[in-house]
């Protein structure tokens, strides 16, 4: 009896990605085959921001979520990262005392390196939610725990 042929493996389904708010489908031109964004997060940042990569970085974007009453501990960052604040209120002390909060729609950067000692609570009344994105040196960690 011959073997029957193997099954096909199945087509994983096309991905279905809506524009974002306040967005035309269109926005690269018309047609099937452009691609549509989704915005995730949007902020605006009350600092500059300066950005900087020596040699190969990791790009990483997370979602972190911190429930009301919790804590980042103690930590600082290898790399740059940039934060959006999606929901809640975070409340930022850096190492020296000086304190910051970020609430709905802000940004800020968290530069790199051991001076740069933080941490990050949850002071509100919801759950803060930050969208991240790390400029990491290449294989390393995105935070180192201090103390």
């Amino acid at each position: 009896m011959p073997a029957s042929p193997a099954p096909h493996p199945a087509r994983a389904p096309e991905p279905s990605v809506l524009p974002a708010p306040g967005r035309e489908a269109g926005e690269y031109g018309g047609g099937e085959r452009v691609p549509l964004a989704q915005q995730l997060a949007k902020g605006t940042a009350r600092e500059p921001i300066e950005l900087h990569v020596e040699g190969v970085a990791e790009v990483l974007m997370r979602r972190i979520a911190l429930p009301v009453g919790g804590a980042t501990g103690w930590h600082y960052h290898p790399g740059d990262l940039l934060a959006v604040v999606e929901q809640g209120e975070l409340t930022h002390t850096d190492a020296h005392g000086r304190t910051h909060r970020y609430g709905p729609g802000d940004a800020f950067l968290e530069p790199r390196g051991s001076e740069h000692v933080h941490e990050g609570r949850n002071t509100g009344g919801d759950e803060v939610v930050l969208h991240v994105t790390y400029l990491n040196p290449s294989a390393g960690p995105l935070a180192v725990p201090v103390g």
